[in-house]
């Protein structure tokens, strides 16, 4: 029973030490990484090296062809799957009832702005109404006059 209890906590010394080491972020390619790879003989080191570089750098050629790139569109859609047509046509709606300017203040505003010029201020011609010399009631008593029978 010793024999096990000494085992189990051998294992579970060795485990925290083990996912530390596996919560390292892996580092790119170096030389280092490729020495452990090469043979101990000391005839050929560098031939090796470059086979090993070689190799390396088609694979990763190979994983840049494989990789999908995704357009800028595809992304956002993926992330964003909600349509917001609707509530943006209504909240249009909403600032147009809301933002309308009566005439008479928009010709206000357009009046006192300081760089305007006076040749494209265009002044009201106040048209007064044509004053006749007959009444209504002439006209009335001229239409039973000329009625046709």
């Amino acid at each position: 029973m010793s024999i096990d209890l000494v085992s189990r906590s051998l294992d579970l010394d060795a485990e925290p030490t083990m996912a530390a080491k596996s919560g390292k972020k892996k580092k790119g390619y170096t030389t280092n990484d490729a020495m452990e790879l090469i043979k101990t003989n000391r005839q050929g080191v560098w031939k090796e090296l470059r086979k090993l570089q070689k190799t390396h750098k088609k694979d990763v050629m190979e994983k840049r062809k494989k990789k999908k790139f995704k357009s800028a569109i595809e992304l956002y859609k993926e992330q964003n799957d909600v349509d917001y047509t609707e509530a943006n046509v209504e909240a249009l709606q909403k600032i147009t009832e809301l933002g309308k300017v009566r005439d008479e203040v928009a010709e206000k505003i357009l009046y006192k702005q300081p760089n305007r010029l006076s040749r494209d201020i265009k002044e009201k011609e106040v048209e007064e109404e044509e004053s006749t010399v007959f009444t209504e009631e002439d006209f009335q008593k001229f239409a039973r006059e000329y009625r046709p029978k």
